[in-house]
């Protein structure tokens, strides 16, 4: 949620350098990010373009590795940066990225030491350090609440808990099942691009969202309204936009073309609107006055 109230200010502090519309496009975690940026401004983003969110019961995948150990224990030094671009290159995890994308996470993903973590060492580290990405997947709750995860044992350390998530001890992450149950009230129109094999969006997950997308109060109603759209990203896993970048613009591509064309609808009609006189959009018209049902007449004898 700081993310996300961090987007909301940045985006007010620079309206004037953002013509509308504005529209959200993210990824992962980030996606949920922008989810939260909506429903805390409704009209502020036109339509959303969500890849593989992290929107669900569950703050991390049931199923498939822990992506909080596996970054817990993974390495974060080399001596040399020939030899971590190396080491990079050879891992199953990376094999599958798109080879451009690859390269710009070398080029910005890593850098030079001494550095906080490293200030005596000479080499390489991650630019974004190990520590940091865990405390994005998850924040530790075994301070706050029971070992069966039944009890609150303090509230301020946990603030954000809610008892019903179905894992809370002794990490959680608040927001994706927190998001979830809010998505009815989603009023930006939503692309879904789920990758077919990611953990994050089984069936089941899949099909959640796009049933509760925008049906809600306040919601632009959904998927019935054709206002949300799920498209499956074949032979893909949770980082479609790493593995197929050039597939994921081409749809969002799409939806944004049909997008603009109903947000320049909306807007067209609301310039209309601002042409009409001061006293007619400021005072009740004649059609208020017969919807209400006229006058109250007062009891004989009375004024």
């Amino acid at each position: 949620m700081d993310h996300a109230r961090d987007v909301l200010h940045m985006i007010n502090q620079f309206r004037s350098e953002m013509p509308t519309p504005i529209v959200g496009i993210g990824h992962s975690f980030g996606a949920n990010s922008l989810v939260n940026v909506a429903l805390m401004h409704p009209r502020l983003l036109s339509t959303l373009v969500l890849l593989d969110p992290v929107i669900q019961e569950y703050a991390s995948s049931p199923t498939g590795p822990n992506p909080v150990r596996l970054s817990t224990f993974r390495r974060d030094f080399w001596p040399s940066r020939a030899e971590a671009e190396d080491a990079m290159r050879k891992q199953k995890y990376y094999q599958s990225w798109d080879p451009r994308v690859l390269d710009r996470w070398l080029q910005f993903g890593l850098r030079d030491t001494p550095s906080p973590l490293y200030p005596d060492k000479s080499g390489v580290t991650l630019t974004t350090t190990k520590h940091q990405e865990c405390f994005t997947f998850m924040r530790p709750s075994w301070d706050g609440l029971s070992e069966d995860g039944n009890t609150l044992l303090n509230r301020d350390l946990v603030p954000d808990m809610c008892m019903d998530n179905p894992i809370k001890y002794p990490l959680y992450r608040p927001e994706p099942p927190n998001t979830l149950v809010r998505l009815g009230e989603l009023r930006p129109s939503v692309l879904y691009l789920f990758g077919e094999t990611s953990n994050m969006s089984p069936p089941r997950f899949r099909n959640q969202k796009m049933e509760t997308t925008g049906m809600g109060v306040g919601g632009s109603g959904g998927a019935k309204a054709g206002r949300v759209k799920e498209i499956l990203m074949e032979g893909l896993g949770h980082l479609v936009a790493m593995e197929a970048p050039g597939k994921c613009a081409e749809e969002a591509g799409n939806w944004l073309g049909r997008e603009v064309q109903r947000f320049a609808k909306e807007r067209e009609s609301y310039q209309e609107w601002t042409k009409r006189s001061l006293a007619s959009k400021s005072t009740m018209s004649e059609e208020w006055k017969k919807r209400i049902g006229g006058p109250l007449k007062a009891p004989k004898g009375k004024l």
